[in-house]
Formats: structure tokens, sequence, C-alpha cells
């Protein structure tokens, strides 16, 4: 059984960087561009970054909410997969220019 890209891509967070970090990384993406078109895949759901309303900590861990403007909520992120969503958006702005 082959892994997965992700499992293989995990390392080690460097010292006092906490889960608020990514928060507030996607906070700031959101608010950037709206209009741009910019969709990330969470828990399996593609979401259009504009349509992210809030993004928070739960309230028993490190995972993250992200709240949509719909009212949908997706729970249980972690750092590696906003991380990940992250990076995928990163990565489209620079091979669409």
């Amino acid at each position: 059984m082959e892994e997965s890209e992700a499992e293989r891509a995990q390392g080690e967070v460097p010292a006092g960087v906490g889960p608020e970090v990514f928060r507030e990384r996607l906070r700031q993406v959101a608010r950037q561009d709206p209009e741009n078109g910019a969709h990330i895949k969470l828990q399996g759901e593609t979401v259009l970054v504009r349509d992210i309303e809030h993004v928070e900590q739960e309230p028993e861990g490190h995972r993250s909410l992200v709240r949509l403007r719909n009212g949908a909520i997706i729970g249980g992120l972690t750092g590696a997969a906003i991380v990940t969503a992250l990076a995928t958006i990163r990565y489209r702005r620079r091979h669409s220019e």
C-alpha cells in the first residue's frame, strides 16, 4: 500500500508556531481578492474562498471550524489541512499568471 502525498509531506512544526497562525492566514486569504474565484478543498468539499465568513478554534482543541456565508460549518480541520488549502491557492495563482 502506497503512502498518500500528505502523509509523506508531514514535518515538525517550528517551536512557538501554533494553529492560530494557520487560521489567521486563512482569514487573510479570504479577505484578499474575494472575486478571483479561488477555491480550496476542505474535508472533501470544494469551497470558494470568498464564501468563507469566519475561521475559529474549536472549543476543545487545536482543530478549526470554518463558517461559510451560507451558514454551513466545516469542522475538525487540522493546521495541516489549512496549510494544504493555502498552498493550493498559491500554486493556482502562480500558474494562472
